[in-house]
């Protein structure tokens, strides 16, 4: 028994798989490979924010492109609240609304005539 869990563990022996457990295995692999988000340039963070308080000054509709690690998010709906101390933003969508930091905001989009 202990030889079987040596060099590549329960993997060495077993040497068949079958094409599902490949398949499952590259799809956990490509799951836990982190992205990194791409740097924006000072003036492209100064856009960002003037579209996101233009989409709270004027209510209008917008979308919003979110970094995340595992894939990127991306939210609609009008941004309520901007707090610079914090750098966070709330974007209220219907009933609900999603609070995040303004460091994730990847794009803006704004759209005056709705979803």
């Amino acid at each position: 028994m202990r030889k079987k869990l040596e060099g590549n563990g329960l993997w060495e022996s077993n040497r068949m798989m079958l094409p599902e457990h490949k398949d499952r295995i590259n799809i956990i692999n490509r799951h836990n490979d982190k992205m990194k988000k791409p740097e924006l340039t000072e003036k492209e963070q100064q856009e960002l924010y003037g579209r996101l308080r233009a989409s709270m000054s004027n209510v209008i509709q917008t979308r919003i492109k979110l970094f995340r690690e595992n894939g990127n998010l991306e939210i609609a709906g009008i941004v309520t609240s901007i707090d610079p101390r914090y750098q966070l933003i709330k974007v209220e969508q219907g009933p609900s609304w999603e609070v995040f930091q303004f460091a994730d905001v990847l794009q803006v989009d704004l759209d005056a005539t709705g979803y």
